[in-house]
Order: structure tokens, then sequence, then C-alpha cells
């Protein structure tokens, strides 16, 4: 496996009719960021592209020079925010229906339906989403509401879902497991989620796909999903997680929160439930170009803590099994939140990202270890202050050891599946004479597996607790003396390159894990 970053691209870098109406003549995401202002000594604001180069998003070369950079550092696709709204109205979707003409323009890339009512001003409204308060006095006399989110019945969906299909068609659109991804970003808002999961599901498979991957935002209650992303920074907020400690702080009135200890949450934090969970991260954040001081933002932001943080969180993704890091964000510019090369970082947060994807590739690197590694460095000096992060970390390690069984497991079934069996391995080798270390769950599988094989003879069974034998073979305790084996096998999964280094003290035998004869089985049938 190796890792794909996907960065969340914002389509907000062109006029548009409605933009003009509402918040000025020329309104785009550059107004926000050019009239940015900083608040304090040494607040980054305003944020300046590099070479001044203030893009229109309509405009091909911009999305050419965008692929040849995500191409050339590694980021694999983006994730497009979608916005279509109640009877089909759309806003920004030209330079996603650009893309799908221009096919030269080598990107992969996906969609996040950004499903929020806009509205213009601060108000006791819920879920809606203020693109920039800070304008919420031009034409203030008009109404409040400027589009709003209905979801409709299947008639609606039905046309939702005809408009996406030419995107899921292209081969640029990525897919998991044949199914075109799709990110939700409020699915609690949508009354009928089930329903129109289904519905989307079928027609779908009408079209030749095996259904839509879709994935909610911060929420377990996926309702037909397929996924749940946790996303940066907003998930990783809460400063209770690390340490029971408070860093946020007013600078000026402006709220500001500490980068380490947002990452760091990021790493801790665990899935409340077995379903596929993916955590992104996030490269900055100051939203005061948007919102003034209304807008919030992270202090004491560098590349190198941003690589430092994400090649963890790459990890992380990869111990439960994904293959996609999403990143926020490749361009959030009036979020202070962006991958794009300014004159303050130049190409530094996009460097990072090539070391990260150089690196995370589970055919060089052993991740279980790297984890371990990365998280003592990481969060060490977290352990002596808080209880809590002793429980989390305790379960960190119980989450990763069942990780490994399953991803264990998962393999050896696939051999099985192709008639590649473990004892010919052995016979092959020259291993006849097996000692089994560990009869757990795993245990127990390789025994009945290897027992009634021509030429193979199990002759002991080691284990630490007091088991009687089973069918006439031997039970002895790791340290006693074992002889006349050919190879013990360890079927035990956490902490097996101690039990490794601790049976060679005592004995010449040959040892093996059962995680390595089944990694050299299996890259003999990929191979």
């Amino acid at each position: 496996m190796k890792i794909k970053p996907i960065a969340m691209y914002l389509p907000q870098f062109h006029r548009t009719p409605e933009n003009d109406e509402w918040w000025g003549k020329g309104f785009t995401e550059w107004t926000a960021v050019k009239g940015a202002e900083a608040y304090f000594e040494g607040h980054n604001q305003p944020r300046v592209p590099l070479n001044n180069n203030y893009y229109n998003l309509l405009e091909k070369k911009t999305m050419e020079w965008q692929a040849e950079l995500a191409q050339k550092y590694g980021v694999y696709g983006f994730c497009f925010y979608h916005y279509y709204f109640k009877d089909g109205r759309k806003i920004l979707e030209k330079p996603a229906e650009n893309l799908l003409k221009w096919k030269d323009i080598k990107v992969n890339y996906c969609f996040c339906w950004a499903n929020e009512t806009w509205a213009r001003t601060w108000s006791k409204m819920n879920n809606v989403n203020f693109w920039a308060s800070k304008y919420q006095s031009v034409n203030n006399d008009e109404k409040t509401i400027l589009l709003e989110q209905k979801y409709g019945e299947e008639k609606d969906w039905k046309e939702h879902f005809e408009y996406l299909l030419s995107f899921f068609l292209d081969e640029r659109y990525i897919k998991i497991e044949n199914k075109p991804v799709f990110m939700i970003h409020k699915p609690k808002d949508i009354e009928k989620l089930a329903q129109m999961i289904d519905a989307w599901n079928t027609w779908a498979i009408e079209a030749g796909f095996s259904g839509i991957y879709f994935i909610n935002t911060d929420t377990y209650e996926l309702s037909g999903a397929n996924a749940t992303i946790l996303r940066g920074p907003d998930a990783f907020v809460d400063n209770t997680i690390v340490g029971g400690k408070n860093e946020n702080k007013y600078i000026n009135q402006v709220l500001c929160r500490n980068y380490d200890e947002i990452w760091k949450n990021a790493l801790v934090l665990q899935p409340k439930t077995e379903n596929v969970t993916f955590f992104e991260g996030f490269v900055d954040f100051d939203a005061t170009a948007r919102h003034e001081k209304r807008g919030w933002l992270i202090e004491n932001v560098t590349p190198e803590k941003f690589g430092k943080y994400l090649y963890a969180l790459a990890i992380k993704n990869m111990i439960y099994g994904n293959e996609y890091l999403f990143i926020n964000a490749w361009n959030e510019w009036g979020e202070g939140n962006y991958l794009e090369p300014d004159t303050v970082n130049k190409y530094g947060f996009l460097e990072e990202i090539r070391k990260i994807v150089d690196k995370c590739d589970t055919s060089k690197l052993n991740i279980y270890k790297e984890w371990n590694t990365i998280t003592s460095k990481l969060l060490n000096m977290d352990i002596q202050h808080s209880n809590d992060y002793e429980t989390a970390k305790c379960f960190e390690d119980q989450i990763l050891k069942y990780k490994e069984c399953f991803y264990l497991l998962n393999r050896w079934m696939l051999l099985r599946e192709n008639g590649i069996a473990i004892s010919d391995y052995l016979i092959q080798e020259g291993l006849n004479n097996v000692a089994i270390y560990g009869m757990a769950a795993i245990g127990k599988h390789l025994y009945d597996e290897i027992k009634e094989a021509n030429n193979i003879k199990i002759k002991y069974i080691i284990d630490r607790r007091k088991i009687e034998e089973i069918n006439d073979v031997l039970v002895v305790t790791p340290e006693e003396k074992i002889v006349d084996v050919d190879v013990i096998i360890i079927t035990v999964v956490a902490g097996r390159d101690k039990l490794i280094k601790k049976l060679k003290q005592n004995s010449n035998i040959k040892i093996m894990t059962l995680w390595d004869i089944i990694t050299n089985l299996i890259q003999k049938y990929e191979g």
C-alpha cells in the first residue's frame, strides 16, 4: 500500500453573477484574501500567493498549473467542494465542469457535497454557511437566505445523480472498489439520507459501478454510507483530549489556538466504532480574512511541523487500512489553509507532501513499528502529565493490535481462497518438524491448518498459559528447552520482535513469525 494524498479544493476563485450581486461587483475569494488585516505583531496577514498568482479558475492555464504542481509534489488528487441546492440550483460548478471537458489535464478528483444553506448575515439560524461575514453589509436590505438547501424526494435525487454521473464516468474520478467517492459535509441534515443513498447506489449499479462510496463527515451515524471522515482541524480542536490543557488564548480579541495541541489530538483520537474512518490532516487555519475578529486562527505553524504531524497521520491512516490521506486544503486562502505556494513559505508545505509520499509505502516500511516510534517521539512529553493520555495510549495499542490481526487474517484468507497452503511452504523450505508459539485464536487456526498435512509434524505447543496437551502434542513454556524441531513459528502479533530476540537467547533453532510466512506467500502470489 502507498499513501495517496487528496487535497480539498475550493472553486471560489472566479466571478459569478450571484457573488457580484451579494458581496459586490468582482467578488471572489481573492477579495477577502487581499483585504485581510494583521491584528497583532507576527500575524501572517494578508496572505500573498507566490509571484502574485491571483489566478482565475476559469482559465485552463490555471488548472494545468495546479495539476502539474500536484503531480510534482505527490498530491494524488483534489476533492472539489460541490454546491448543489434546492431545485437543482448550482453555483461555483464551472471549474469542475471545465475539468471534465479538459481531458488532457491529468489530475484525479472527487466531490464533497457542501450541503449547507448560504446566508448573508450572522444570525440565530443553524446549519448555514456564512461565506464572508466581513462583507455582510453589502446590499444589506436584501434577503438573508441566499441559496436554500432542500433535498426533496426521489425525483430530485435522480436529477442530482444524473448531473454527477458524467463526472463519475470520467476515468480520472477517484473510486474505491469500483465505487465513485462522494463525501457529504452535513449528512445529518438530510432527512431521508438512507433512502437517498440506497437510490443512488441502485442507479450507480445500473450505470456499471458497484455503488457509490459515501463518506460522511464527522458522524458515525452512517445510514448506509461506507465511511466516516474526521476533518481537520475542526474535529481535533478539543484541547481536553491531550493533557487536559487549554492552550486557546486571545490576542487583540482574536481567538488563537495551538497548532501542536490540535495535531496531537488528531493522533490520539480514536474512532468510536469499527466503521471505516479517515483522519483528515490540515495545513493551517486563519479565518480572519473572511470574518475579521470573529474568525479564529492557529498559531506557530511551520512547514516542518506540518510535515512531521502529517507523516504521523499518514501512518495512522495506513494502519486503519486507508490508502487515501485527505488534507485540508489545497487552496482555502480565505481560511489561511492552503498547500499552494505563497510569499512566506514558498513551496514548503508541498515539499513536505513529497517526502511523505516517498516514505509511506508498506513494501518499504513496517507501519506498526513506525507508528510506535512516531507516537513515542511526538506524544511522550504528555505522558507524565495526563492520565487521560495514558488511557488513550493503552486504547491506541489495543486498536493497533486488532488492526494488525485483521490484516494478517485477511491476507491468510486470500491465500486459502487461492489454494495456497502454509504446509506446502513449510515442506518446500524443509521445515517438517514444527513448534507453534502461542495458542490463542491465531495459533489455533495455524494448528488446525497444518495438523493433518503430510510430512508435517507439530512437536510442541509453546504457551505461557497452563493449557492441556492437544492431541498428544506436548505443551511447554517459553523457558523450557526445545529440541528436535526445524522451526518455531510465532503466532503472537503484538511484540513479536521482542519474542524472537528472547527465544534466540535460549535456542539456535530457526524462528519465524506467521506474519513473515504469510507475507512471503503473498509476495510470491502477487509477484
